[in-house]
């Protein structure tokens, strides 16, 4: 990953304190592919790189907040030095994650609408799925 890091055009995230988090992607792939390490290792390293311009494109954002941390708290674990950005390969790799984050920030009233019906919808599913296997048995 650091090597990718290093010669993806455009990215702008080194991942050096995120390294210890990124073991876990690889294994939650397995059951998906039936235990191929092949497949496994292509979809991780799809999901990687993808992960590493979600955290770029999130890093002025997440840099601004923790800097607002920073100032309220005085807490030095968020402060992050002039002239640099910070981020998170662990929450912004997710595609989810980065999802709700671009429909919350900038698609203002319409983006968490949209994210209410399709909650409202998974739960719907969701509920018409216990009641299936509930009556079933």
């Amino acid at each position: 990953i650091l090597a990718l890091a290093v010669f993806l055009p455009g990215n702008q995230f080194l991942p050096l304190a995120s390294l210890a988090g990124m073991f876990y992607l690889f294994p939650m792939v397995l059951p998906f592919t039936k235990g191929n390490v092949v497949k496994t290792l292509i979809i991780g390293l799809v999901t990687l790189i993808i992960g590493l311009y979600f955290v770029t494109d999130m890093a002025p954002d997440f840099t601004m907040a923790a800097n607002q941390v920073y100032a309220a708290t005085g807490d030095s674990a968020a402060h992050i030095p002039e002239g640099f950005s910070g981020g998170a390969l662990d929450f912004a790799a997710s595609s989810f994650g980065w999802i709700i984050y671009k429909l919350s920030c900038h698609v203002k009233y319409v983006g968490p609408a949209i994210l209410v019906v399709i909650t409202l919808g998974m739960m719907w599913y969701n509920r018409t799925r216990i009641v299936k296997d509930v009556t079933r048995k």
